[in-house]
């Protein structure tokens, strides 16, 4: 990875790869497995503060792709050091890259109690409420939900 680069070839490359690795770990467990047994996370959310905001959505997509299979996994992105990075993404000017954080915590959320517990010490729910607040009909939605 490249960090802190500015939006150029490299960041598109990166941008590009993330979304490559969310497409396959959003299609099986297995591959979602992958992704975290070879280490792929901590780039991710390492990179979620460095890049720029459609990075961002995809990185978050690659994290909710594999947040969703199963609770094991969830917690793998959360050990990823993912929480904190995520929540920061809902105070982003930016939308889409709300929309995508609160889509991956509303995934980590919704296996049971002792995740979404971890999501709410995070800090995530009152930028939730404040996401809701938002003109945006579709980030509305999933910060509902």
């Amino acid at each position: 990875m490249f960090p802190g680069c500015p939006y150029s070839f490299e960041c598109s490359i990166q941008q590009s790869a993330a979304l490559a690795l969310g497409r396959l770990a959003n299609y099986s467990d297995d591959l979602a497995e992958a992704v975290v047994q070879n280490e792929i996370l901590p780039q991710l959310v390492y990179s979620l503060s460095e890049q720029n905001r459609f990075y961002k959505q995809a990185a978050a997509f690659c994290l909710r792709a594999v947040a969703k299979h199963s609770p094991e996994l969830a917690q793998a992105v959360i050990d990823s050091g993912s929480l904190d990075s995520l929540v920061t993404c809902l105070e982003e000017f930016d939308p889409g890259v709300k929309e995508a954080a609160a889509w991956t915590l509303g995934y980590i959320a919704g296996h049971n109690a002792e995740l979404a517990q971890q999501v709410v010490d995070a800090g995530a729910v009152p930028l939730l409420v404040l996401c809701v607040q938002e003109p945006e009909l579709s980030l509305k939605r999933i910060a509902a939900s």
